[in-house]
């Protein structure tokens, strides 16, 4: 999902979906529109539902959906090598 306000545009990315599970954990990349700036996190399902709510509740658009993963070239946590 990727949620746009005035300020930033935050998005997640599912991390992996686990057979009968669905998605655990979501990858979270926060980009400052004024400046291109960003950072990256991992949030669990819990967590990223909670912000969902949230950012909306504040103004914030529902303005894609993120249904792969987050390229690796953009950010791969615990990458050896």
């Amino acid at each position: 999902m990727q949620l746009t306000t005035l300020v930033t545009t935050v998005d997640f990315f599912p991390e992996a979906f686990i057979a009968d599970e669905g998605v655990k954990r979501f990858q979270k990349r926060v980009t400052w529109n004024a400046n291109g700036l960003k950072s990256y996190s991992t949030v669990t399902m819990l967590t990223a539902r909670n912000e969902w709510e949230s950012r909306i509740a504040n103004g914030a658009e529902v303005t894609d959906l993120n249904l792969d993963q987050m390229p690796r070239s953009e950010y791969a946590p615990m990458a050896v090598g």
